[in-house]
């Protein structure tokens, strides 16, 4: 079973604002909402792969009932702790003229220490050994800063594969359990290493000295610059695909999605992250925080170029 863990939900609400001018009044042409949070957005995208999922995490507030009953509507199973507090909203302004995607993130709701118990004690009751456990996303203030290695012990204890998709003090203190996969962008994992993000000969450095800690599988995403994967000995740098880019939350995501169908499906290193690029760019291609499907991905996975990067 994939397990998806959401700490710090969203309501995730794009604006089309054509010609987005800061400081004045705009107007939006059109607006949608979607159910969001990096390890949601992960789940949604598995089950238009094909691959079942359980959500995990905290949810409270005006927006609980409709994550639940989109959930529901997607059929992907949930489990999540109840909180007092409010599920955030993020609002994204896309401005299509100018090609400009502005996000407006709130910080999330209180987490009191009973609901954090709450979720330790439900996150170890559903992992089993042979399960794929996902932490990815922010968390609000309230939560401490090393939830993610917690996590990680408990799941590896379970005999759970961990997939750790964060950034900042979330990721350096989740690394001290060394997760068996991660999935940084290039600013992320060049503020851990204290390398330059431009430079990918020393991000493919850092990372494999990160793997030579432990952590098997690094998918490095560069955005338009493309990825980089290590899975063991194996290191290889794709292009980005050139697409119609609609919005751009959401995209580390797929390539999360993507990683664990390639795992799942014995993908080799090469064609892991062949997938991976085509799930990312299948859902730039997309309006809001839409999840790519298969056929989009199956379309896209000939065209993208990898090239195998021998190690120093």
């Amino acid at each position: 079973m994939v397990i998806t863990v959401t700490l710090n939900p969203a309501m995730d609400k794009t604006l089309i604002v054509d010609n987005f001018r800061a400081g004045m009044v705009n107007r939006a042409s059109s607006i949608r909402y979607d159910i969001g949070g990096k390890g949601i957005n992960v789940s949604k995208v598995l089950k238009n792969l094909g691959i079942d999922s359980v959500s995990t995490g905290f949810l409270g507030g005006i927006w609980e009932k409709a994550f639940k009953e989109e959930l529901e509507e997607r059929k992907i199973s949930f489990d999540f702790v109840r909180l007092n507090g409010n599920t955030r909203t993020n609002t994204k302004i896309v401005d299509n003229i100018n090609k400009v995607f502005t996000d407006l993130n709130e910080p999330g709701p209180e987490i009191s220490h009973k609901e954090l118990v709450s979720l330790a004690d439900k996150f170890s009751e559903i992992c089993r050994n042979g399960d794929i456990v996902v932490l990815s996303g922010g968390v609000s203030s309230s939560v401490p800063k090393d939830i993610y290695s917690v996590l990680t012990e408990t799941a590896k204890k379970k005999g759970a594969f961990v997939i750790l998709d964060a950034d900042g003090e979330l990721l350096s203190e989740g690394l001290k359990a060394l997760p068996h996969a991660i999935k940084p962008n290039e600013h992320e994992i060049a503020k851990l290493l204290g390398v330059d993000s431009n430079d990918r000969n020393e991000l493919v450095k850092g990372a494999l000295k990160l793997r030579d800690l432990g952590i098997g599988r690094l998918m490095i995403s560069l955005g338009s610059k493309g990825a980089i994967y290590i899975e063991g000995e194996e290191v290889y740098f794709a292009e980005a695909l050139k697409v119609k880019v609609k919005g751009t939350v959401g995209a580390g995501d797929s390539m999360v999605a993507g990683l664990i169908y390639s795992i799942i499906n014995k993908l080799s290193a090469a064609d892991t992250l062949k997938f991976a690029t085509a799930c990312g760019a299948a859902s730039v291609e997309l309006d809001g925080t839409e999840a790519c499907t298969l056929e989009q991905v199956k379309s896209l996975f000939d065209k993208v170029n990898v090239t195998k990067i021998e190690e120093e």
